[in-house]
């Protein structure tokens, strides 16, 4: 491929330098006339004085120019409106009942101030000790779950006064299918989230809640169900495990 560039100026000089010489010859031939001119004429004419008396007036004006300059200023008020959006954490304690204080090897009660928690009716298990039951099923975070012993109406209530959200458990029937399991969220006294669902042996079921919050009370109950054949028992205890609330929320 071929490029040509376009130069942006041209190489005048030689133009110039031509005119010079010929404005340099037109002068002197006109200089020449001029001279021949006069040596002609001024043989031919005579000495003249005059005498001119110049006169001249000079008259100075004196103007003074005032310039009034208006500023106008304009302040403007900026008014600025931060609004703040809190979001609540999730699972800010996790109630795994695998670190309780001078735990048993295999069962026990859960102590009340556990994850500053009060709890009723609620004993922690090793789920190793019974492989064929929904305990062994449930287990999230081994060794341990925690199960309503007899069936019993579990109660968890906050230790220190502090409301907290509940975010989510994991729960499991233990020895019946179609197990119904309900839970009850409570704050002051008023029962403000109910509901219930349907638990099996083999299963385990994650409850989950994005909007319940400012807790202090919290039923689990159990009943109903179908006892499982070939299992070691056939009540209605359940079993949970990584229960997750946030306190404060």
């Amino acid at each position: 491929m071929i490029k040509y560039n376009l130069r942006c100026c041209c190489p005048c000089s030689t133009p110039v330098i031509i005119g010079f010489v010929i404005g340099s010859l037109l002068a002197g031939i006109a200089l020449a006339t001029v001279l021949s001119m006069y040596l002609v004429d001024s043989s031919k004419t005579k000495s003249l004085s005059t005498n001119v008396t110049t006169v001249t007036t000079s008259t100075s004006t004196t103007g003074t120019t005032t310039t009034a300059t208006t500023t106008t200023t304009t302040s403007a008020t900026t008014t600025t409106s931060t609004s703040t959006t809190t979001t609540a954490p999730y699972c800010t304690t996790r109630v795994t009942f695998d670190d309780i204080s001078g735990q048993s090897s295999t069962s026990g009660i859960v102590p009340n101030g556990y994850k500053n928690l009060n709890w009723t009716n609620v004993m922690y298990l090793n789920a190793s000790t019974m492989p064929t039951s929904g305990y062994q099923t449930i287990t999230t975070s081994p060794p341990f779950v925690g199960y309503n012993p007899g069936g019993a109406t579990v109660m968890i209530t906050t230790a220190n006064g502090t409301k907290f959200a509940f975010n989510s458990v994991v729960v499991s029937s233990a020895w019946r299918d179609n197990l119904t399991w309900s839970i009850y969220g409570f704050r002051a006294g008023t029962n403000v989230v109910a509901g219930s669902f349907s638990m099996s042996v083999l299963n385990k079921t994650i409850i989950s809640c994005g909007a319940c919050s400012n807790w202090d009370t919290i039923y689990f109950i159990s009943s109903g169900g179908t006892p499982r054949a070939g299992l070691a028992e056939n009540g209605t205890e359940f079993a949970f495990d990584d229960l997750c609330i946030s306190f404060g929320y």
